[in-house]
């Protein structure tokens, strides 16, 4: 009997129209204990023409098609339900203490701010003085053009560098430079690779030594994280800087970009001093329970 009744219970609880009048009693009992302070003025929603065209634009820009009469008022509708729920949240204080909330907020005043920036067009002389201020910026590196025999550490072992010795003595009397060397997983030749490209495929050592090497004949061995290599740089192509008319596009981002970061320190700072800020020292007991690894 106490079975029974106690799946009977089971099968009452578990009755989706029960779940639901719960959830709607937990719902409006916390509206009650953190809402109910909404004013009159707070429960009007305006649906402005400026807003609707911005739904619009934004469909359109998603489906490369304006939206039809139905879709437009579900937009609306949507909007509207967006809305609602917002405001309930607000009133009911689910946006208080919640880590993402606060960091979403405080991206959205930093780019009310670098709007400011993007009203602003930085004049010539700007451009210029920032360009010749910040030649790192766009300067191009150097290139290097080469080919590698690979030498295979793991199966030669000790006898590695004797066998290049060996290699660069052949090279030297005309030997087929396909013919020799391990097999590789990677390119043999290499065109117009920067020191950042050279190093990406074989290690920061290796770059640092080939763009030291002389064009023109076979050297090494060099080592990189593969094992040893022989190299021929064909060419070498010294670092430059662009003059300012061929790269004005990139200077003017670097630009606003370097102003709009310039502008949210200011804009935080002059924020800030508003403020009264208060930090307290954790108290013993939780200091040790932090450090404790």
């Amino acid at each position: 009997m106490p079975n029974e009744s106690s799946s009977r219970l089971r099968r009452i609880l578990g009755q989706p129209l029960l779940q639901f009048l719960v959830l709607g009693a937990v719902l409006f009992v916390l509206y009650l204990f953190f809402g109910g302070s909404t004013g009159e003025q707070e429960k009007k929603i305006v649906v402005s023409a400026r807003q609707i065209e911005l739904l619009s634009a934004l469909w359109e820009k998603q489906w490369r098609r304006p939206p039809m009469p139905r879709e437009l008022e579900g937009l609306v509708q949507s909007f509207i339900r967006e809305e609602v729920l917002y405001r309930e949240a607000l009133a009911m204080g689910l946006d208080q203490d919640d880590t993402v909330v606060r960091r979403r907020l405080a991206q959205k005043i930093e780019f009310l701010a670098q709007d400011l920036m993007a009203q602003v067009m930085p004049s010539e002389a700007e451009l210029r003085s920032f360009y010749e201020e910040h030649p790192q910026i766009f300067e191009e590196p150097g290139r290097i053009t080469f080919s590698h025999i690979y030498i295979n550490l793991d199966q030669h072992g000790q006898e590695s560098i004797t066998l290049a010795e060996g290699l660069l003595a052949d090279l030297d009397s005309g030997a087929d430079p396909r013919q020799l060397g391990d097999r590789f997983m990677l390119q043999r030749d290499y065109l117009r690779k920067s020191p950042e490209e050279v190093a990406r495929h074989f290690g920061s050592q290796f770059a640092a030594g080939v763009f030291e090497l002389s064009p023109g004949k076979w050297q090494g061995p060099l080592q990189s994280g593969y094992g040893l290599h022989l190299v021929l740089v064909e060419r070498i192509e010294e670092a430059y800087l662009p003059p300012l008319e061929e790269v004005r596009q990139e200077v003017r981002d670097e630009f606003i970009s370097f102003r709009r970061r310039e502008l949210n320190e200011t804009f935080y700072n002059r924020l800030r001093e508003g403020y009264e800020i208060v930090i307290e020292e954790p108290q013993a007991e939780e200091r040790a329970v932090v450090e404790t690894p």
